[in-house]
């Protein structure tokens, strides 16, 4: 302050001998002087004009689209869709205001155009590329079929459900780099025997694995139904991210494409994993016992069993497997998880992953007579002790009590059976090829306990984020080759509000690697 004082002293006496100008120009010099030794104050924030954040461009792909000339729970001439669209919001953009769907259908003589509501299927609010389904009465014969935007049409594929009578259709859910075979063995082996039609959804497995499935699929055991990859081609991340924020790609959806495939043929319709696999206790077949549960109530929409997880111990070479042996591996874990789902097609349109959404118009059954042997681990030995043992081991139920799983009869049905499938493919060495190490199935599990599992049941589910296709991110085992989806894809024209997209010519290929969305 001394110096200051001075300094400030100085100055006024040298404008005191100063003309009027100069007088002038101290007196300014002066005043920033002693402006500078006030103490600062904070300047006010700057005025900003904030606008509300853009609405968010909708973009649409349609995963399923059929066309029903006879229905008896959608009415004739209907249309039923299942698409993944961006319906959140997001930090960039404010959600749509998106309520009806417009659809126009015409044949050779005349045409229509509907509007109709959507219904959500999935409900996971980490992601923001959601499942909805729509349906609508359109006409007869349809030839064509267009989604409406404000400014433009969308021509659509479009084909008509199963209308071959089945008892029970068992909807697997999409298998990624998979490679898990004396799990498909087990169970394809079991549903056939018990009287259901398995359509399995494929995205991606090791080539020797799904040179099995295919083997399988010729002999009548099942139906390989390829699942594609939700795309949005030119489309930037920030308005549609198909890598991060699609649920277990689609497995609602497909889950729900397949009750609507087989709407119209099935009886039952059950929704499962590969390591799933429910044994009929009630009675002798699944047609027989889901149809006791269903009889209960007249109104029951689905009914619901719950998982119980059991360790498996399994050869890692294929010439060596043996279901017998499986079965006598088996031991509870008694640990339980969230069930799956058993429905009747007629009452439900749509399901998520373990059971349809609840409405109103939905009732449920809860089953406490039987569960779901859930094969939650399954250990690779190299040997089998006693592989050829002529003793047959029934595995018991959960409840520690002397009441088992499956009879040894049907254990020997189920082995023979096999017998007859290795014999009839030995020429091939199918069986010989098969998987003996497994890469892709430890990274899977690893990542999503760490990701997901360990967060849900440690009470932090605040920290899972959207389980999306690129969830997790595999390393290309440099030996391994995979057989995985592909289609074509169209860049579309923008359209407002939604911009409608759908994939065409599905086809798996050897040449594009293991893992990628």
């Amino acid at each position: 302050m001394e110096a200051a004082h001075t300094c400030n002293n100085k100055i006024n006496f040298t404008c005191r001998r100063r003309t009027l100008p100069t007088l002038t120009a101290c007196l300014l010099i002066l005043g920033m002087i002693h402006f500078t030794k006030l103490p600062r104050q904070p300047l006010p924030p700057p005025t900003i004009n904030i606008e509300s954040p853009p609405v968010r461009p909708l973009k649409a792909f349609i995963s399923s689209a059929y066309y029903y000339p006879t229905s008896k729970s959608l009415g004739d001439n209907a249309v039923a869709l299942l698409m993944s669209i961006n319906l959140m919001p997001s930090p960039y953009y404010a959600p749509p205001d998106f309520q009806e769907i417009v659809i126009s259908a015409t044949n050779s003589t005349s045409s229509v155009t509907v509007k109709t509501p959507h219904q959500i299927v999935t409900f996971n609010h980490q992601c923001q590329i959601k499942t909805i389904f729509a349906t609508a009465q359109l006409i007869p014969n349809v030839e064509k079929i267009e989604m409406v935007s404000d400014n433009g049409r969308t021509e659509i594929p479009f084909t008509k459900p199963s209308y071959e009578s089945r008892d029970v259709v068992i909807c697997v859910a999409p298998l990624f780099v998979s490679e898990q075979w004396q799990n498909f063995l087990f169970a394809v082996h079991i549903y056939k025997k018990y009287g259901a039609f398995v359509n399995l959804y494929l995205v991606s497995s090791v080539n020797t694995f799904y040179n099995l499935m295919k083997e399988y699929e010729e002999a009548g055991y099942l139906r390989i139904q390829p699942w594609v990859s939700v795309k949005f081609l030119g489309v930037p991340k920030n308005i549609a991210d198909t890598e991060g924020q699609i649920e277990l790609r689609s497995q609602a959806a497909a889950q729900s494409d397949c009750l609507l495939q087989y709407k119209e043929s099935a009886r039952f319709i059950s929704f499962v994993d590969l390591d799933d696999v429910l044994i009929p206790r009630l009675a002798p077949t699944y047609v027989e016992e889901f149809q006791q549960l269903f009889d209960r109530n007249t109104r029951i929409s689905y009914i619901l069993y719950h998982k119980e997880n059991y360790n498996a111990v399994v050869p890692k070479t294929g010439l060596q497997f043996s279901l017998k042996n499986m079965f006598s591996s088996l031991t509870c874990k008694h640990f339980r998880e969230t069930g799956k789902s058993v429905v009747d097609p007629l009452r439900v349109n749509f399901t998520s992953l373990h059971f349809p959404p609840q409405t109103p118009k939905t009732e449920k059954y809860i089953v406490s007579e039987n569960v779901i042997t859930h094969l939650k681990t399954i250990d690779w030995v190299d040997d089998i002790k006693d592989p050829n043992r002529e003793e047959v081991i029934e595995p018991h139920f959960y409840d520690n009590s002397s009441t088992t799983i499956i009879s040894k009869k049907d254990i020997i049905d189920l082995e023979d059976d096999l017998q007859k499938m290795m014999k009839k493919l030995q020429d091939t060495r199918v069986f010989s090829k098969l998987p003996r190490i497994r890469y892709y199935s430890d990274l899977v599990l690893k990542c999503y306990n760490e990701k997901y599992y360990d967060l849900f049941y440690n009470n932090r589910k605040t920290e899972i984020t959207c389980p999306g296709p690129h969830f997790c991110d595999f390393k290309q085992h440099l030996t391994i080759k995979c057989m995985r989806i592909n289609a074509t894809y169209t860049a579309m024209e923008t359209l407002s509000p939604v911009t409608y997209y759908y994939a065409t010519d599905p086809y798996f290929s050897d040449t594009m690697g293991c893992y990628a969305n």
